[in-house]
């Protein structure tokens, strides 16, 4: 009977936890992307720009094909200066950014992305605009003196949804509970067999 009852405080635990780990629901909640870019200058007297870091955005939309950047973290780096990346800008904020990216090339938009940095950024005030040329020349910063140059991501690493996280934690408690519940019963269950 003992056996019995501990395999089935095992089964349902690990039946809670499965749920929980393995359930994934049909959109993830967010996604995170790796990024690079650097662009070469465009003038004699002018200096390449780099950046790279990360780029959280929301599940892919299947009709427009492309996810909508809610965050970025990284560093930038322009004359030598390296950047903080601060948060990213809001649609239509600078320039007229849209915060797409997209699951095809080109990855961006010809709005593209915008963000605000610790330093100068383009316009002296720390903003910075990514985007991709009207006439297909490729990635660039809204600055005027880089060239057009490469843009990359690292394929989307999904962040833990909370009902998987949750569920893990609830099989870890039931599990626990159940235990103690079994170490209590044993300690007051009489003992057959002693005689005072």
């Amino acid at each position: 009977m003992k056996l019995v009852k501990k395999l089935s405080i095992a089964t349902a635990s690990a039946v809670i936890g499965m749920t929980g780990v393995g359930a994934s629901s049909a959109a993830q909640a967010v996604q995170l992307f790796d990024f690079q870019y650097s662009f070469p200058s465009y003038e004699a007297n002018g200096t390449a720009i780099s950046a790279s870091g990360t780029l959280t955005t929301t599940d892919l939309d299947p009709i427009k094909n492309n996810y909508t950047i809610t965050g970025i973290t990284g560093t930038r780096k322009a004359e030598g200066i390296s950047e903080k990346i601060i948060g990213l800008l809001s649609p239509g904020t600078y320039g007229i950014n849209d915060n797409l990216l997209n699951a095809s090339t080109p990855l961006l938009s010809q709005n593209g992305f915008s963000y605000l940095v610790s330093g100068s950024g383009e316009d002296g005030n720390g903003n910075v605009n990514v985007f991709y040329s009207s006439f297909d020349e490729g990635y660039s910063e809204l600055s005027s003196n880089v060239d057009y140059g490469s843009f990359s991501v690292v394929t989307p690493r999904p962040v833990p949804e909370p009902y998987t996280v949750s569920g893990s934690l609830l099989a870890l408690g039931f599990g626990w509970w159940m235990k103690r519940k079994q170490a209590v019963a044993s300690q007051n269950k009489p003992h057959k067999g002693i005689y005072l």
